[in-house]
């Protein structure tokens, strides 16, 4: 299962650097199926196998592995799963840190206009620079204490922006995609995936707030007053920090053609090939010679003429 994993993540990473060279905003949901699709490949071991006999002649190989690699994943699987629950616990001691905004008019007026689920709710936090959102069960958006100060509309923009990720359901996905970096922390072309699904999970929010009707150039400014480099949560969506200012603005800027669907068919065919290799063994084709080595010596003994002719 090792192989079709490395050749899928492989395609799968050379194929998304290619178009996000050409679009930075690529369709997120893209590059989240490939990532769980990674997490999908080692449970076809457990499915029975399409055997295929191989042409005449063909040689089957048994190629063993050395014996270290299953101990060698466990540790690094181990010390990667150590790291995320040190990730949840930090997560924790800082939602702790930070108090309800409860009856903020901006957000009551969002709750009116948007199909906002009951659990979502606005917080204020000490040490924010810029505005996040974390949580799986109960999504919570945090503000900086700055944010007081802030116009009403770019108040509105951000707490929307925020938004935008819960509705467009990024934070179960992000979880995934940890998931899957926790089950293949070997590789690096599935960190790598991860992380430019976080970036596209950002623009896509800058897309929802001008489907919304924000106006680029006053959501560019209001970026540029927002979006401040700074600490933010593990585990978290931060308004800045997966993707640097400066490529947000230029994307807004400007119109991008989408190539999501030559994307899509290149990562079917890509994902098809690789559950092809999961799921098929070759074996090489019955020989009709007969026997071979000692069973070939028995059979001429058995079928050798008792009394040969002079």
């Amino acid at each position: 299962m090792l192989l079709p994993s490395l050749v899928f993540s492989l395609l799968a990473a050379t194929a998304m650097w290619l178009f996000v060279r050409r679009n930075p905003a690529t369709n997120p949901r893209l590059t989240a199926a490939a990532l769980v699709l990674l997490l999908i490949l080692p449970l076809l071991t457990f499915v029975p196998k399409i055997t295929i006999a191989l042409g005449a002649g063909a040689e089957s190989q048994t190629i063993s592995g050395p014996t270290l690699l299953p101990a060698l994943w466990l540790v690094g699987f181990l010390v990667v799963a150590g790291r995320g629950l040190a990730d949840l616990r930090a997560l924790h001691d800082w939602k702790k840190r930070s108090r309800p905004a409860a009856g903020h008019p901006i957000f009551e007026s969002l709750q009116a206009d948007l199909p906002i689920p009951d659990q979502v709710s606005l917080h204020l936090h000490p040490d924010l620079a810029s505005p996040v959102v974390c949580g799986l069960r109960r999504p919570q958006i945090h503000l900086p204490l700055s944010s007081v100060t802030w116009s009403p509309a770019t108040l509105r923009l951000a707490v929307l922006h925020e938004l935008g990720h819960i509705q467009r359901g990024d934070l179960p996905l992000a979880a995934l995609a940890r998931l899957a970096c926790l089950f293949h922390w070997f590789n690096p072309a599935v960190w790598w995936l991860r992380r430019t699904f976080l970036a596209q999970c950002e623009y896509a929010c800058d897309a929802f707030l001008i489907e919304k009707g924000a106006d680029p150039r006053v959501y560019a400014n209001a970026l540029c007053d927002v979006a401040v480099s700074g600490n933010h949560p593990p585990l978290s969506l931060a308004m800045a920090g997966h993707v640097p200012l400066r490529k947000r603005i230029l994307v807004l800027s400007r119109e991008v053609r989408s190539e999501s669907a030559f994307l899509a068919v290149l990562l079917l065919l890509t994902a098809t090939s690789a559950i092809a290799m999961s799921v098929v063994r070759l074996v090489p084709a019955a020989s009709d010679s007969g026997p071979a080595g000692p069973a070939l010596e028995s059979h001429l003994r058995f079928t050798a003429e008792p009394f040969p002719a002079d």
